[in-house]
């Protein structure tokens, strides 16, 4: 991984695109008026076959150049190429699409648990039935690629690719399904960027997930993902001055990641018993704006910033 360059590329990626239509429509006035260029899919989510439906129109509108932000990419020297669409890989929300095939000790009552009981559950889980998990994720990236999507990178929903169980399932995965890049959510700076604004419970998190990703890296050598990531403890949280609070004193690397959470403020809430209930679903308006306000791109061009891809130009581990 390099530590300096002469051009600096930031992707920004949404993840949670398929969640709702909340989600959906917000990802898709992120790329046509911001500057969001990368987000993954959620494919047992509700809305995920509508996502996945609007998504060549996207295409389309940006390959013939009409989307409004076009102008604001062009100055940030955007690359001519698609907008990234990657799998959010999912086994803490919902169901799973293997159906009763799916092990049992690891739902309750059919669906998923959340991040916490998932963590200890796998832990305590008979070797004879992670293959089943693995079973999973595959049919989880086989349904984008049956309607006709090749996901260009894979990450995991809160994070679940860099559980150990989960992590050495991902290097077969990426080869099975030719994806050639894969989120490594190791985030330095957690200091400066949560632990100085007050949120000492984040920063603990983050130094947690700082910690998986850092062993993450090492079992995904041979693929490619960005020098750096910025996001493990700021879902629905990040701003203009948390983005530059984050890479203020950092080193000049080729591409960063931003992880972002952008939505519409939904019309219909779920409640908290729904298998769906979205915690971020009142922060996420706020990350919309911040993706389409000008703010961003002056900020970008002025410090000599340019928007990149996580399908191009990143470095191999």
């Amino acid at each position: 991984m390099s530590t300096t360059a002469t051009i600096s590329r930031v992707v920004l990626h949404a993840d949670d695109y398929g969640m709702n239509a909340a989600v959906n429509q917000g990802i898709l006035q992120a790329f046509r008026e911001g500057v969001l260029t990368s987000t993954s899919l959620l494919t047992n989510a509700p809305a995920a076959q509508s996502a996945a439906d609007l998504w060549p129109a996207l295409i389309a509108d940006q390959t013939a150049g009409r989307i409004s932000s076009a102008g604001k990419r062009r100055s940030l020297c955007d690359p001519a190429i698609t907008f990234d669409l990657g799998v959010h890989l999912n086994l803490t929300q919902g169901r799973p699409l293997t159906g009763d095939r799916y092990p049992s000790d690891l739902l309750n009552d059919g669906k998923f648990p959340g991040i916490g009981a998932l963590f200890f559950r796998i832990n305590r889980l008979r070797p004879s039935l992670l293959p089943a998990v693995a079973a999973e994720l595959q049919a989880q990236i086989e349904w984008m690629c049956d309607r006709g999507l090749s996901p260009k990178h894979l990450n995991g929903h809160q994070y679940i690719e860099m559980m150990p169980q989960i992590a050495v399932m991902i290097p077969e995965l990426l080869r099975r399904y030719s994806i050639l890049t894969v989120r490594v959510a190791h985030e330095s700076n957690l200091a400066r960027s949560v632990l100085k604004r007050g949120r000492v419970a984040a920063w603990g998190l983050g130094l947690v997930k700082q910690r998986f990703a850092a062993t993450f890296r090492q079992q995904v050598k041979g693929f490619t993902f960005p020098d750096q990531f910025f996001g493990t403890s700021h879902a629905g949280q990040i701003d203009q001055p948390t983005f530059e609070s984050f890479l203020a004193g950092q080193p000049r690397v080729e591409l960063t990641e931003v992880g972002i959470h952008p939505a519409l403020t939904p019309i219909d809430h779920c409640p908290r018993s729904d298998p769906w209930f979205d915690p971020l679903a009142n922060n996420r308006a706020n990350e919309l704006r911040w993706l389409c306000d000008d703010d961003l791109p002056r900020y970008l061009e002025r410090n000599k910033l340019q928007l990149g891809r996580l399908s191009k130009g990143v470095h191999s581990g």
